[in-house]
């Protein structure tokens, strides 16, 4: 039980640290995170289709965080 309660409070500061940095992190650069999802979201597809879907998926990222950059600008103002 020990070990376990280790290993679990160990995790939760990695992952809660991980969270902050990601956040706080430049919008055009792509996180660990964000190489596993398009990883995962194209396997099995072809070359072409890859490159496309990525495209698409940074576009989207990048939108969104240019969004919440405005939006707390807007607060902060």
């Amino acid at each position: 039980m020990r070990k376990f309660l280790i290993v679990f409070v160990i995790s939760v500061l990695i992952v809660g640290g991980s969270t902050i940095t990601a956040y706080a992190a430049d919008c055009a650069k792509d996180t660990l995170v964000d190489h596993f999802g398009d990883w995962f979201g194209n396997l099995g597809k072809s070359e072409s289709s890859k490159k496309k879907h990525i495209a698409i998926r940074k576009a989207n990222r990048l939108a969104a965080c240019a969004e919440t950059k405005a939006k707390s600008a807007g607060k902060a103002v």
